[in-house]
């Protein structure tokens, strides 16, 4: 992209969250046994799909940096994985958000799905310091 059209885009991505968002928390009606849990859902599942393709992307690039030794593949994995970890820590607010609201309790040891969401989540925490 290299800056052609990215104000243009950014601008566009910011309406369309902003829209998404208000639809989620003003137009979609309230559900009968969950509440304003549910919605929390609207929010967290999109954002942990992203986060995981971005690390996996991130991966990819930097394997592909390792075989050919070429800058893009390593500026590319560097750029998915930051941007992923940034998706990752909404997911893990938005997550503990609605476990205190579900189960009385923000984090839950014994859940597989979040401790290894952590233990992902850390692991390329520890990418920012190792990479230089």
């Amino acid at each position: 992209m290299s800056g052609r059209g990215l104000k243009q885009l950014s601008i566009l991505t910011v309406l369309v969250m902003l829209a998404g968002l208000s639809l989620v928390f003003f137009w979609v009606p309230m559900d009968d046994l969950e509440g304003f849990r549910q919605k929390v859902f609207y929010l967290h599942v999109p954002l942990a799909i992203v986060a995981l393709i971005g690390f996996m992307a991130g991966g990819v690039e930097g394997f592909r940096h390792l075989r050919s030794n070429d800058r893009r593949h390593d500026a590319n994995s560097y750029v998915f994985i930051h941007i992923s970890v940034i998706f990752g820590v909404a997911v893990l607010i938005t997550g503990m958000l609605w476990a205190k609201a579900s189960w009385g309790h923000y984090w839950v040891w014994d859940e597989p799905t979040l401790v290894s969401f952590l233990i992902v989540f850390l692991l390329y925490c520890t990418y920012y310091p190792f990479r230089y």
